[in-house]
């Protein structure tokens, strides 16, 4: 009996299997790992349009989703906008920019108007904080670069996990 719980011991680790992955690295580190199951939104150097979906399946050197599959040099660009994580905060620090040079005007005018019963005028300091932080903010949101370009520093491998 000892014989044979020692083969089955021995054998296991030959029964699991590793499963793909599909990752993105930029110089080697790793940006996000997609699993089958996961979401997600990529474009193909192959045609105008994203493709999105969840992955039916990741083999050796291409994925798939439902009946189409894409091969890894196939890829152009995949969309990390949704994704939790993707390292990509260019968008969302943007948003808070805007915010924030808002939100310094309004408590400008707010204390000047309502907290000192004054009549309002613009403070040339608050006026040049507010457009700077309004301008930076709306610059991140067109430069925005929540999609993973692939090319000479940036690539998409499957490897075993």
């Amino acid at each position: 009996m000892k014989e044979v719980s020692l083969i089955f011991f021995l054998l296991l680790p030959l029964w699991g299997s590793a499963q793909y992955r599909l990752i993105l690295l930029k110089r080697d580190n790793t940006i996000f790992s997609f699993k089958e199951g996961d979401y997600i939104r990529f474009k193909r150097k192959d045609r105008n349009h994203f493709t999105r979906g969840f992955i039916a399946g990741i083999h050796q050197d291409y994925f798939r989703i439902g009946e189409d599959t894409t091969y890894t040099h196939q890829l152009q660009k995949i969309d990390l906008t949704d994704l939790p994580n993707s390292g990509f905060r260019t968008a969302s620090i943007g948003k808070g920019l805007i915010a924030a040079g808002l939100m310094i005007f309004l408590g400008d005018l707010v204390n000047t108007t309502l907290v000192r019963d004054d009549p309002y005028t613009v403070h040339s300091g608050v006026l040049i904080s507010s457009a700077l932080l309004v301008g930076a903010g709306t610059a991140m949101q067109v430069v925005n670069n929540d999609y993973f370009v692939l090319g000479r520093k940036k690539k998409a491998v499957i490897v075993d996990w």
